[in-house]
């Protein structure tokens, strides 16, 4: 099990999830990320693209963790990136 990740975690790049999140479906007050959320950061623009606990579903969406592979392109190069969520301020939320 590992924490569940929520909009404005950190990848392992620095890079921050932004957007769009659970807004009804709140992890320490703050809405939880889920697969396709948007990526946003000097290093990497892209979405969440793969989580290990795809059996756990958010409206029918599955929940991100911070190992869940970010997917996107270096902004200014251009270059395909890959990254994970390596931080989450909910350690206390297991999945």
């Amino acid at each position: 099990m590992t924490p569940t990740a929520t909009l404005a975690n950190a990848t392992a790049t620095g890079d921050v999830v932004t957007a769009v999140g659970m807004p009804t479906r709140l992890c320490n007050g703050i809405p939880i990320a889920c697969i396709g959320d948007m990526v946003t950061g000097p290093v990497c623009t892209g979405s969440l693209a793969m989580s290990t606990a795809v059996t756990r579903l958010m409206a029918g969406r599955p929940v991100a963790n911070i190992t869940t592979q970010v997917v996107g392109v270096n902004p200014i190069t251009g270059i395909p990136v890959t990254s994970v969520i390596a931080v989450s301020p909910n350690v206390n939320r297991l999945i």
